[in-house]
């Protein structure tokens, strides 16, 4: 096992732990959101489907979603009343589904070459999902074991699509399964890097987030672990395959990993050191790749991902020392020395009105035409038990540094001067939860379950786990950049805004609220 003692560092004094290391809050940005209802997703199970991603297929046009209990639905985004039905069911396509609160139906990503007929990549897709403990491997897949029990199992499978679109259900390959010793941090979020170029070593590639294998703190301390003695672990770490079978092997590990070659490494790993990178995304122009992880009970955290990165967990939380499951302290002096590659934004529990538990979701950088005074906008938020805070940051302003001694003089301590963005709805400035209260009638609802999607043309989705709704950002009031209307249907009512800076386009921008019971 892989593990890292700094020189000179002393333990936290207990004077320096703190729960609140963060004084300041995001700030309420000078400019709101405008959102559009897209298409509703099916009730499951006798209640709202729980929203996981919104992935596009640009060669078939269509956007594809993922209800977390076991349906990936699909429609196509640019119709006037797009109709809503059933991609794939894993439920009974494969059987021995687990859907609980953070397993089920997890991720989707299509490969590259998806609509070259010549290559190996043509019609595949990839789905990260959770099977229970009892089902059994179909294939040969790579299987990962953990320390602990085996409470269920995530399973990186393959399909193929038929000429029509729709999936070959006998066409199902398991390429990895990851033993998951407890239910939470199972993670699984896939992803190929849109910017990498065809005949270059990054095309192709299969990124894989997996948690650290769950409960608090990492009892087993599996983030740092990159070494395959006594037995390899993918847990708390980003994954990089080529998930094409060649031959007998269910994937092979691209050559310019960063452990290729090297003894005793986890081959695989490309990134290492994270609790919970439960969403990461590329910045379709810059070719960054940017992670979410959700923090323990003190910080969330935004950083780049590196190829061979360690992000410090469970040994720091944040641009913190992490001390245990309710405090951290401030790094140490010699931190800039260390080994760990620190976030470009953070914030902690207690600002924006954040109380309780919380958890970062990221997180697209807006790169669509519709709306180019947002060009270059990275969204996250928050989405556990608190008002559902969206935020913003430009992706110019999300600096890499190792020097972080003078933390209070970075955003307050947030590292980036990221700005909470209101929602105009129904003439007043409001909260994402607020809009679920009132979409749902539940107004003691405390969590937004928020989370993101990207178009086949680069717009931005919003989904939920309440309400069903699939939102997109149709347009924006008073951003700072240059204001542009673009007239279509349903716009007339927005005229009125044009001189406080509308910026939106397409087929309906909502100034009022528009929400079916």
């Amino acid at each position: 096992m892989c593990t890292f003692a700094l020189l000179g560092q002393a333990p936290p004094l207990l004077a320096q732990q703190t729960n609140d290391p963060i004084a300041s809050s995001a700030p309420l940005a000078a400019w709101t959101l405008l959102l559009e209802e897209v298409v509703r997703i099916p009730d499951s199970a006798g209640a709202a489907p729980r929203l996981e991603q919104l992935v596009a297929n640009r060669a078939t046009g269509l956007a594809y979603v993922i209800d977390q209990r076991g349906t990936i639905y699909r429609f196509d985004p640019s119709a006037t009343n797009p109709i809503v039905d059933v991609f794939l069911d894993l439920a009974l396509a494969v059987g021995d589904l687990e859907a609980t609160s953070e397993a089920g139906v997890r991720s989707l990503a299509f490969h590259p070459d998806f609509d070259e007929a010549t290559a190996p990549g043509y019609r595949k897709m990839y789905v990260a999902f959770s099977r229970t403990a009892a089902s059994s491997p179909v294939g040969s897949p790579v299987v990962f074991d953990s320390p602990g029990g085996t409470d269920h199992w995530t399973v990186i499978s393959e399909w193929t699509l038929t000429a029509g679109g729709d999936v070959d259900p006998i066409s199902y390959r398991e390429l990895m399964r990851i033993e998951q010793p407890f239910s939470n941090h199972n993670s699984g979020h896939l992803g190929f890097d849109p910017t990498a170029i065809p005949g270059t070593p990054g095309y192709g590639k299969l990124f894989i987030a997996v948690g650290d294998g769950g409960m608090g703190g990492g009892p087993f301390d599996l983030s740092q672990d990159i070494d395959t003695t006594p037995t390899p672990y993918p847990h708390g770490k980003i994954l990089r395959i080529d998930p094409l079978a060649i031959g007998a092997a269910p994937y092979t590990v691209p050559l310019d990993n960063p452990f290729s070659g090297i003894a005793d490494r986890v081959l695989e790993v490309w990134a290492y050191g994270f609790r919970n990178p439960h969403k990461f995304e590329w910045d379709a122009v810059t070719g960054r790749m940017y992670v979410t992880d959700i923090g323990q009970s003190v910080i969330e955290e935004i950083s780049v991902v590196r190829r061979g990165g360690n992000y410090g967990w469970n040994a720091r939380e944040g641009a913190f020392v992490y001390v245990d499951d309710a405090n951290v302290s401030p790094l140490p002096p010699e931190h800039p020395r260390d080994d760990f590659v620190y976030p470009v934004a953070q914030y902690d529990h207690q600002g924006n009105g954040i109380t309780g538990s919380a958890a970062i979701v990221g997180g697209p950088v807006y790169r669509g035409s519709r709306i180019p005074a947002l060009s270059g906008t990275m969204f996250f938020a928050d989405f556990s038990n608190n008002p559902g805070p969206i935020f913003a940051v430009h992706v110019s302003q999300l600096v890499e540094r190792n020097d972080l001694t003078d933390l209070e003089s970075l955003s307050g301590g947030r590292l980036s001067p990221f700005e909470e963005v209101p929602i105009h709805d129904a003439g007043i400035d409001r909260s994402f939860r607020d809009i679920l209260r009132e979409s749902t009638g539940l107004f003691g609802l405390q969590r937004t379950d928020t989370r993101w999607g990207v178009g086949p043309t680069g717009e931005i989705f919003i989904l939920n786990k309440r309400d069903g709704l699939v939102r997109r950002i149709a347009g924006v009031i008073g951003h700072p950049g240059p204001p542009r209307v673009v007239p279509g249907p349903g716009l007339l009512g927005l005229v009125g805004l044009a001189g406080a800076g509308i910026a939106c386009g397409g087929r309906l921008a909502h100034a009022e609220r528009r929400v079916s019971a």
